[in-house]
């Protein structure tokens, strides 16, 4: 027995030799092409073999490799795998971007998926395309990056939140913005500030106090298969946020920082010269004179020249006052980030601090942003985990009024504040009013404030369990809280705060939302070949906001509390709640990654909703099929990939009012003694608005180096909120009711190309248009409502302008003219010589739809260069078809009849004589000749094509760097909005989705200079 057990031995030690005869020892080490940092966790594999290993924590690895092995495959998520030939004991790998592959990873509902087994729509936005981006919110660089996107800054005010539209209009009165998911919690994107009537969207945005800087990717989720799983909230889209996460290795540090200026994009609404003013002016008196009162030549001069002297006196010093230089100017834009990441197998962190002053261009707007986050990853064993996002953010605005106000410092520089209205008094104080009436904001701006201080707190964490093989559980608990204090304050010597003798109004909002969520997750693999992932939740939501506002008058000058008014005036406050529980599942397979299927299904349950529709079911069907993986196309090699893909599925949106089911009573007081007031219907059946949506295309590749995607979608919404006429013995006019229904239909595509990759002179580009037509279905009883300058009717859509066709100006009188509307078909009526009949008489000539907001193409054009360690990234955002609606056109294009107002250029276009062919008629000096009346002459074609963004950036050699003992450093210069093209150039062409210009603060261009350094 022992003979045997010896020669045992020495067989196995000679076997054992053998083997360790026949392999060889492999090093090296892994590191990215983006910045030379090294990869922790790259897969190494010999080729054709099972055999390999991760790169550790410094991206280095050591295999033991067969000695007739010849090839390694290096693969790491979002990096093209990369392939080496064996010719020593060290083979190293730099590893390249994967910016088109079907291995990409998307974040998505409740999780992440690969590009190629996704069955729904979707479009991600990587951290490069944001980065260094001078915005003071996310989602304005997200414009000309995304099909399908419509991004409108309703205000160049630093902070004012964005339009931000997916496919189209989703709503009649509902919120039509997107829902917005961070880090997998859908946060707050209310507004708590102060808004007046009659402002152009918010003024401040809780995503203010998010770092762009902060973040990794952003995800766009369009139809029903990518969004129902968050249900009723999804209807206009979802867009899903991943911050920044650690990464094994050594702690590593960035530090950025950028200066520069900014100014308006665009000359809004540009008026004339002081000299052509006056000119103007004047033609416009004498020929009011002359035409209207008969005056003789001498008299006419004699009376000109006397209302001139009253209303438009030359100025004593011989120079005309400029309110746009008084009351605007070149902002400014001050950035400072430090970020670090690093941390071990077990735990991996990611640090980020930062500070953002920018100035406004109106003098008295500017932001102020300190931000923080800490976001940490603990693998407690090989089956439990832990996270926690922790992040804070305070914002500080200093904010101009917006709107028709005469304290808009825009509005007041163009339209009210004249050339000929000085700005100072001769001891240098400021003036008090023009001669008009209209105040001196210089001096209104110089006394009084209008400021909003936000601090918001978010804390996201999670523990997840391996339960066994397949079954993973996840628990979130994330709370974000938003605490805004609002100040409005008016000194006594200022006119606005004079009559009460100074005014302090402060508005305090609290928004809590406390989310918890639950996610059983079931992932296997059956016979190779069957793959399924299906999850299950539960996931509450408590929302509750509280609002305390106080006003006081007679306020000493200087003193801005409440506690210095000794004539309180008002206190008021509320405290709102609003509550939803959901029930989800979702269910994925594939087969052979060849066929794919996906089914998901949501249950909401809403306080926002009576009691008879509180629940509803949201849910969606998708499937793809990868040709390619088909034994018939494998002879087509140079096709990489093609893929099918189809979804049907609902989801919802919920009434903005958090009681609009309810009947409401308010306290007041009668006959001073304490009152209850009936002040809202009930309607237990208010419900929600459901959206169902269709979506059908295909996604390619081919060469390695082009992709792309084409989709038809189609978008029902059924059940909308409209407010509907009551018979007044009710004692209420309207009440809220789900009837009205709209389609949006249309297509989208991309193009990515890979044109030179394996030289110094590298290069990327990418190409997206989109499509889509809106269409009214139903409105109550059919009827069409009339909200000045639109029509809501059926069969149109939703944001169509019902003006007078303007016919232009007869040549021989001047005289403006309109087309005659044929009432039975709503178009030109025609003469029996078959010309089209044309009236100077606006009063015969009926309206008539003449134009619409939604533009027929609309897309962007982004290009990536790379040289020798410089880059150079671009990107144009472009618009064709659809008009947009002058908002001034009244006052400053009125020919005369509008003498309280500035005038803008294009009334230096004036008729004069007999034969002008011109676009201005005769003018007369406030006398109502109705050629100003709304009609399309306001309506203009609004195309345009805009450089968005351009970043030229340069890499400094590794090898001055090391000797800095620095990893990286990259200089930079990036300007936004920096060339505009448009077919009018009346305002800026990026005003919001409903096509009528505003008076808020312009669009802004800036040019920055920056520094990054990693160390």
């Amino acid at each position: 027995m022992r003979k045997f057990a010896l020669l045992l031995t020495m067989i196995l030690v000679v076997g054992v030799s053998a083997l360790y005869a026949q392999t060889k020892k492999v090093t090296g080490t892994v590191t990215s092409s983006d910045d030379g940092a090294t990869l922790p966790g790259v897969s190494v594999v010999v080729k054709g073999t099972t055999i390999g290993i991760i790169t550790d924590i410094d991206g280095q690895y050591q295999l033991d490799v067969p000695s007739d092995a010849k090839t390694l495959v290096f693969s790491f998520v979002g990096m093209k795998a990369k392939e080496a030939e064996i010719t020593g004991s060290t083979v190293d790998a730099v590893l390249e971007p994967d910016v088109i592959g079907v291995d990409e990873v998307m974040v998505v509902a409740y999780g992440v998926t690969k590009k190629e087994s996704f069955t729904g729509s979707a479009s991600s936005v990587k951290a490069e395309k944001l980065q260094n981006i001078p915005v003071t919110s996310f989602e304005k660089a997200l414009g000309g990056n995304v099909p399908g996107l419509q991004v409108s800054s309703s205000s160049g005010q630093p902070g004012a939140a964005s339009e931000v539209r997916i496919r189209g209009i989703g709503s009649f009165s509902a919120d039509q913005n997107p829902l917005y998911v961070i880090d997998g919690v859908p946060v707050t994107t209310e507004s708590t500030g102060v808004k007046y009537s009659g402002e152009e969207g918010s003024v401040s945005t809780p995503l203010s106090t998010i770092n762009p800087a902060d973040i990794e990717s952003i995800t766009v989720l369009k139809d029903a298969a990518a969004s129902s799983l968050y249900g009723s909230r999804a209807a206009n889209g979802v867009i899903v946020i991943k911050t920044k996460q650690g990464k094994a290795g050594k702690t590593k540090f960035t530090f950025n920082t950028s200066h520069g200026i900014n100014d308006i994009a665009t000359n809004n609404y540009e008026t004339v010269s002081a000299d052509q003013f006056v000119e103007l002016m004047r033609e416009a008196m004498m020929n009011t004179a002359k035409d209207i009162d008969g005056k003789s030549d001498a008299d006419a001069q004699a009376w000109t020249d006397a209302m001139m002297n009253k209303y438009y006196p030359a100025p004593v010093s011989g120079q005309y006052a400029d309110w746009q230089k008084e009351l605007l100017r070149k902002g400014a834009v001050h950035n400072y980030e430090l970020s670090a990441n690093g941390g071990n197998e077990k735990t991996t962190f990611f640090a980020s601090i930062s500070a953002n002053q920018t100035d406004g261009i109106a003098k008295n707007s500017d932001l102020e942003r300190v931000t923080g986050r800490l976001n940490l990853k603990h693998n407690a064993s090989e089956k439990l985990s832990f996270t926690a996002n922790i992040s804070f953010g305070s914002v500080k605005q200093n904010i101009a009024l917006g709107g028709s106000y005469y304290a808009n410092p825009f509005y007041s520089a163009q339209q009210l504040l004249l050339p000929t209205d000085p700005i100072r008094n001769p001891d240098g104080s400021y003036t008090e009013a023009s001669r008009f009436n209209y105040y001196n904001m210089a001096r209104e701006y110089s006394l009084n404030e209008r400021s909003s201080d936000t601090w918001r707190t978010s804390i996201n964490s999670s523990a997840e369990y391996k339960i066994i093989e397949p079954l993973t559980f996840k628990t979130t608990i994330a709370y974000d809280w938003i605490d805004t204090d609002n100040l409005i304050y008016s000194s006594p010597i200022s006119r606005s705060g004079r009559q009460n003798k100074g005014e302090v109004y402060r508005n305090n909002r609290k928004n809590k939302r406390l989310t918890s969520s639950s996610i059983l997750t079931f992932n296997k693999t059956f016979a190779e070949d069957h793959n399924f992932n299906a999850l299950v939740g539960y996931e509450v939501e408590d929302e509750n906001t509280t609002k305390l506002i106080a006003e006081g008058y007679n306020v000493p000058q200087g003193l801005q509390v409440l506690d210095a008014s000794s004539k309180p005036t008002s206190v008021g406050g509320s405290d709102s709640k609003n509550r939803m529980i959901s029930y989800l599942g979702k269910v994925d397979y594939n087969y052979k990654g060849r066929y794919y299927v996906s089914a998901s299904i949501r249950r909401d349950g809403s306080s926002r909703l009576g009691a008879d529709e509180r629940w509803a079911n949201f849910w969606s069907v998708s499937g793809s099929w990868r040709l390619t993986e088909e034994d018939f196309m494998q002879g087509v090699s140079w096709l990489d990939d093609f893929k099918l893909r189809a979804s049907y599925g609902t989801n919802g949106t919920l009434p903005v009012d958090w009681f609009g089911h309810k009947a409401l009573y308010s306290v007041g007081a009668y006959n001073s003694e304490p009152a209850i007031n009936y002040t809202q219907i009930a309607n237990p059946n208010l419900s929600w608005e459901e959206s169902h949506n269709l979506n059908a295309g295909f996604d390619f590749r081919f060469k390695e180096r082009f992709s792309g995607s084409f989709e038809y979608f189609v978008k029902n919404t059924t059940d909308m909120l409209m407010e509907v006429p009551l018979s007044r013995v009710t004692g209420f006019s309207s009440m809220w009711q789900n009837v009205g229904e709209m389609k949006n239909k249309g297509w989208e595509f991309t193009f990515n190309a890979d044109i030179l990759r394996k030289s110094e002179l590298t290069w990327n580009a990418s190409f997206n248009l989109s499509h889509y037509e809106n269409e009214i279905v139903k409105l109550s009883n059919g009827e069409s409502i009339f909200t000045f300058p639109y029509i809501r009717k059926e069969g149109e859509a939703y944001n169509s302008f019902y003006l007078r066709d303007w016919a232009g100006v007869d040549p021989e009188t001047g005289k403006a003219q309109w087309y005659v509307i044929d009432t039975a078909t709503g178009k030109r009526a025609k003469g029996d010589n078959g010309e089209e009949i044309k009236t100077t008489d606006p009063t015969k000539a009926a309206k008539a739809i003449v134009g619409k907001a939604d533009p027929d193409l609309m897309g962007g054009i982004s290009n990536s260069f790379g040289y020798k360690g410089f880059t150079l990234d671009f990107l144009f955002n472009f618009s064709i078809g659809g008009d947009i609606y002058n908002t001034a056109s009244y006052s400053m294009e009125s020919d005369g009849n509008a003498p309280k107002y500035n005038i803008m250029t294009t009334q230096l276009d004036r008729w004069q004589k007999p034969g002008d062919k011109v676009s201005a008629p005769k003018r007369y000096w406030n006398s109502d000749t109705k050629s100003n009346w709304n009609s399309s002459r306001r309506v203009h074609r609004n195309d345009y094509l805009r450089l968005k963004n351009v970043t030229l950036g340069y890499n400094l050699p590794k090898s001055v760097v090391s000797k800095m003992k620095l990893s990286n450093v990259k200089v930079y210069f990036t300007g936004t909005n920096l060339l505009t093209f448009a077919s009018q150039d009346i305002v800026d062409p990026e005003q919001p989705v409903h096509g009528s210009s505003t008076w808020e603060i312009p669009t802004t261009k800036t040019y920055t200079v920056g520094v990054s350094i990693g160390f």
